[in-house]
């Protein structure tokens, strides 16, 4: 199933953007809205277990900033939940910004990733990991024992036009390690790859 999560069709877009939107306002009006709106979606792709981040960027004049993101690597439930849950961690439980307050919701956009497993780097030469990212198809995890784990979405090396070195040496800084960390061999490196989903005016964007 995770090759179909992967191949998501503009419909099934449009729900997830749906989701994740309705689990934000349902905060503030304190209804079951988005109880019943799972309960109502019987695609077997969205009720199939997944793995999902959710970005909050918030208009500020012409350009978008980040105003939280908060996702998960493993697949405990369907799509369709992880997507909401994502949302509202993303928007209310971000420890790098205040909680979204209900004024903001008119300025916001959501953009949903969708992750493959994460499958792990097994090389002996640990710079041979650069030739296998491929850049805006490849996500990164970074993990080094329990306390240090640090995550970057494939469309991140994009916007920042980042190549794989750097890409490896940011997610690093993002675990709280060193930004070479990624050549000690006691550091676990894992790909993913994901794909994007945008709020586009009145519609959505698949991709990045």
């Amino acid at each position: 199933m995770t090759e179909s999560l992967l191949n998501l069709n503009k419909e099934q877009a449009k729900i997830l953007i749906k989701i994740a939107k309705k689990s934000i306002e349902s905060r503030f009006s304190k209804s079951d809205e988005t109880k019943m709106l799972l309960d109502s979606i019987n695609d077997p792709v969205l009720n199939s277990p997944g793995l999902a981040f959710v970005t909050i960027n918030q208009k500020v004049g012409e350009r978008l900033e980040l105003r939280g993101c908060i996702g998960f690597v493993e697949a405990i439930a369907p799509l369709k939940e992880i997507v909401a849950k994502a949302a509202a961690e993303a928007a209310f439980g971000d420890p790098r910004f205040p909680p979204l307050k209900e004024w903001e919701l008119n300025s916001i956009e959501i953009e949903i990733t969708i992750l493959s497993k994460p499958e792990k780097f097994n090389v002996y030469n640990r710079r041979e990991v650069l030739n296998q990212i491929t850049l805006g198809k490849h996500g990164l995890l970074i993990r080094k024992g329990i306390t240090h784990s640090g995550l970057l979405l494939p469309q991140v090396p994009i916007e920042y036009s980042w190549d794989a070195e750097t890409f490896l040496a940011q997610t690093c800084i993002k675990a709280g390690l060193m930004p070479y960390c990624w050549l000690d061999e006691n550091t676990d490196i894992y790909r993913f790859e994901g794909v994007v989903i945008k709020e586009e005016n009145d519609d959505v964007k698949i991709g990045l």
